[in-house]
């Protein structure tokens, strides 16, 4: 059995969530591709879109608030999105490419697979069972114009607001979103600083920008450095800005409280390391947190979805929500004092989280294509 697997380098977590789903299928003997549905099109389409939407992100958040909210709207129109005509340019090349390799599922992590698979059946009469993951704690523009098998979403409690945006739902199946297996590996405090050679008494702050690597880290870093003391460290990961992780290593090499790292691979080893994580509230990064089991706060976040994500989060006493790095700092300080709160927040999140997401998804897509 082969699966094609769908999604985009706008930021990482579709990437990681699709990746999380790939580690689950492969278990079971399936071979899987991971492609950018844009590449489809054109090389030149591909690295187009990964780098607006990354500089957007980095350098004009509330631009991209300001196209969310444009989307929000052209979706109450009830007409054919420019999105989804943008995704269907390709649409032939993607049902050659569906033939050719003789694809039995595709998995879409992203909306700009969805729309293009939606395309594929429309204009290309495909019959291969094609499969949403949602990836946000709410409704995003445009997905209940796809046409899907299935739409694998976070939380069932998101049911009526996925069903009043026109999502059938006969198709919808609450499997919480796919993250590595890593994130629930038993691995204790004790030995994840052991492997980072972090001192098992000190106090640690996780301090994440996503994979783009957006906010004003430099000011959450200096609000620990003025309020902060005695045996403490954060550790700070940029994600792949790399000219934020230079900036930032520069400004604090000679500040061994503040640890700058880049893109690493080891994120569930500083998660599980860490007393409390400050981060923006992406859907996957949020649903690695609470899977590690980390106290978590909320900031950074992108106009969006990402504030929605964190009302959600806040509502269920998973997470604390910011509103400034001094706020942040404040939070973050504070759960390391109370082991009380820190402990019933972790109990939130073990009651809302699903650890197995990737695994049940597999389960569910085996289940419909045989």
């Amino acid at each position: 059995m082969k699966w094609l697997f769908l999604s985009c380098n706008t930021g990482e977590g579709h990437n990681s969530a699709a990746r999380a789903i790939i580690e689950a299928a492969e278990k079971k003997n399936i071979t899987c591709e991971l492609k950018d549905p844009v590449s489809f099109g054109a090389n030149w389409a591909k690295n187009a879109v990964s780098a607006v939407y990354n500089k957007m992100i980095q350098k004009a958040p509330r631009v991209f608030g300001a196209v969310y909210r444009a989307g929000e709207l052209f979706e109450k129109i009830k007409v054919t999105s420019p999105v989804y005509y943008a995704n269907s340019l390709y649409a032939k090349n993607l049902q050659a490419y569906l033939r050719q390799e003789n694809i039995d599922a595709v998995v879409c992590t992203h909306l700009y697979g969805m729309e293009a698979m939606t395309a594929v059946r429309k204009k290309q009469g495909s019959a291969v069972p094609c499969f949403g993951v949602l990836t946000d704690y709410t409704c995003i523009p445009f997905t209940a114009e796809t046409e899907m098998d299935l739409y694998f979403f976070p939380h069932k409690d998101l049911a009526p607001e996925l069903v009043g945006n026109g999502i059938p739902a006969g198709k919808l199946l609450p499997t919480g979103i796919p993250v590595s297996s890593a994130f629930s590996s038993p691995v204790s405090r004790e030995e994840a600083r052991s492997l980072l050679a972090i001192p098992a008494g000190r106090r640690v702050y996780l301090v994440m920008s996503g994979g783009m690597g957006s906010g004003d880290l430099k000011n959450i870093c200096d609000q620990f450095l003025q309020k902060e003391s005695g045996d403490y460290a954060v550790y700070v990961l940029t994600g792949r800005n790399k000219a934020l992780y230079e900036k930032l290593a520069a400004r604090y090499q000679n500040k061994e409280q503040i640890q700058v790292h880049a893109f690493i691979d080891r994120v569930h080893l500083f998660m599980k390391a860490a007393d409390v994580v400050i981060t923006k509230p992406g859907g996957l990064s949020s649903t690695e947190a609470i899977v590690a089991g980390v106290p978590l706060i909320h900031l950074l976040h992108i106009p969006g979805c990402e504030p929605k994500n964190a009302d959600f989060f806040a509502e269920r006493g998973m997470s604390l929500r910011a509103e400034s790095p001094n706020e942040a700092v404040d939070l973050a300080k504070w759960l390391i004092g109370d082991p009380e709160s820190a402990e019933k927040m972790r109990q939130n999140q073990r009651l809302h989280s699903r650890p197995d997401a990737a695994d049940y998804i597999v389960e569910q897509v085996l289940r419909y294509v045989r």
